[in-house]
This record gives structure tokens, C-alpha cells and sequence, in this order.
């Protein structure tokens, strides 16, 4: 079984849906994530608005997904040409394991 990992996208909320869009055009790669809304702090947030400076958070969404190492490339090449924003911080973490609570490990 190949190594799997859990990729990261923080991005601005206000453009996370077109995000998700992009990387739905790559279902061989992207079977399925999780959005979750987030606040992001420090000194490289983008402040949309004079309630966010004021905050001193911004919008924002984490985009996590649970994949084959070797395609972590092909997805950040896929956004890097598809989708145009500065606006789009990611990582990347060792799975050890996943899978469905009652159903056993997938990965191990």
C-alpha cells in the first residue's frame, strides 16, 4: 500500500467553494475532503474587510484531505494551473492510519 499523508489548503473562505470546484475536476485523485471554517492569525493574512483588521482574524476554510503521498505533486501542480490565488497556504502530514469507526482501518 502506498504511503499516505493528509493534505492541508488553508484558504480564504471567500474563495474556498471555487477551490473545492477545481479539485472536483480531478476524481481519480480527489475522492472526497473536508472543508471546515477557520479563522487565520499573524503577519500574512489578507484582511478583506475593516472587521477582520479590527478582529485581527480572517475568513478563513482548511481543506483537508487523506491521499497517496506520490499525488500531493499532481494536486499542487492541478491548483498552481487551474486555480490563480496567492491565497492558498498548505502542508502536508504523515497518516498513520484512517478509516470508518466500525468498519476496521483502511490504511495502516
Amino acid at each position: 500500500m502506498s504511503e499516505m499523508c493528509q493534505l492541508s489548503i488553508n484558504i480564504s473562505s471567500d474563495i474556498a467553494e471555487e477551490l473545492m470546484s477545481h479539485l472536483w475536476l480531478i476524481p481519480e485523485i480527489v475522492t472526497g475532503c473536508t472543508c471546515i471554517p477557520a479563522q487565520g492569525f499573524g503577519s500574512h493574512q489578507h484582511y478583506r474587510n475593516i472587521q477582520e483588521k479590527i478582529r485581527g482574524a480572517t475568513e478563513r476554510n482548511l481543506i483537508l484531505l487523506i491521499l497517496p503521498l506520490a499525488t500531493v505533486p499532481l494536486i499542487l501542480a492541478h491548483i498552481q494551473k487551474k486555480f490563480k490565488s496567492s491565497d492558498c497556504f498548505y502542508w502536508v502530514l504523515p497518516t498513520i492510519a484512517s478509516g470508518y469507526a466500525g468498519q476496521g482501518k483502511v490504511n495502516e
